[in-house]
């Protein structure tokens, strides 16, 4: 049978990207320094604090409010890096949440190509969603086609989204990318570490790294079909994230705090911000 794919979006022109008059700094690592996945913050001392954002930058967009309280939910710091020989992007968090949900049934089923096109099991935990549009063509992330083969050839291929479990449910399962490329758990693609003294449904603060390689065109059928970005110094990415609160629901979230205070970056890269990836700190230079 052959495949039309109907695209139900063209791709948008890089001034769409949210908020319009900002650009963030990515921190370039060199080799020496690049963060040990451990969750341990000390690897991140010698990023600036101008590469951090805290909890003033997000808007909570499914209330439409700015409020915030640090007392339910605190987004300490936040940061993002890269590695030009390994052409990786590097995050860290430090978040307080005062319930962390972190525990769920049958997360064995989120491995699956069914769960990874359905969202089985993808809320009613604390999330750190991230959305990378690395070549900053503003592509959609779902709804390609009506024909579900197509569907799920291109789902996140062009900009990927993943759904990041903080901390890893039933201290395992932490990667759960929205589509079918199960491949990218990988370690050479991803990796994460986290620290602290949580329980679930009990409060505490959390440091949580991870990273992850950005594609232009992520395939299912693994990285031989796929086309990796090739990240380059002063280049400007699309890239997105929010943090899902989930203090009630086991089944749903409570707060969705977006850093381009759009709630709809989970679908486009449309609705993502601009990123600059940044030289060498002059201080770093040999």
């Amino acid at each position: 049978m052959r495949i039309v794919v109907t695209l139900l979006a063209l791709a948008l022109p890089a001034s769409a990207h949210f908020p319009h008059d900002s650009v963030f700094k990515v921190f370039q690592f060199p080799d020496q320094h690049v963060p040990t996945m451990d969750g341990d913050g000390a690897d991140w001392d010698i990023v600036p604090t101008d590469y951090f954002v805290d909890h003033t930058a997000y808007r909570e967009t499914l209330h439409d409010s700015t409020a915030t309280d640090t007392l339910d939910l605190h987004l300490i710091r936040a940061a993002v890096g890269w590695n030009d020989r390994l052409n990786r992007l590097y995050f860290i968090a430090e978040v307080y949440d005062d319930v962390w949900r972190f525990s769920h049934p049958n997360t064995d089923s989120l491995d699956t190509p069914h769960s990874r096109m359905a969202g089985a099991y993808v809320h009613g935990s604390d999330i750190w969603e991230i959305v990378v549009d690395a070549d900053h063509a503003g592509d959609r992330v779902i709804n390609f086609s009506e024909e579900p083969e197509a569907e799920f050839r291109y789902r996140s291929a062009y900009t990927q989204n993943y759904h990041l479990y903080m901390p890893p449910l039933n201290g395992h399962y932490w990667h759960w990318l929205w589509g079918k490329a199960l491949w990218t758990k990988r370690e050479e693609f991803s990796s994460v570490g986290w620290s602290g003294q949580v329980q679930h449904l009990d409060s505490g603060r959390v440091v949580y790294e991870f990273y992850i390689t950005p594609f232009d065109d992520l395939h299912p059928d693994g990285p031989e079909h796929s086309v990796a970005h090739d990240l380059t110094e002063n280049a400007i990415i699309g890239l997105g994230w929010a943090f899902l609160d989930a203090d009630e629901q086991a089944d749903g979230f409570d707060a969705f705090w977006s850093l381009s205070k759009e709630m709809k970056l989970y679908c486009s890269g449309e609705y993502i911000s601009d990123f600059k990836l940044m030289p060498l700190e002059s201080d770093l230079v040999d």
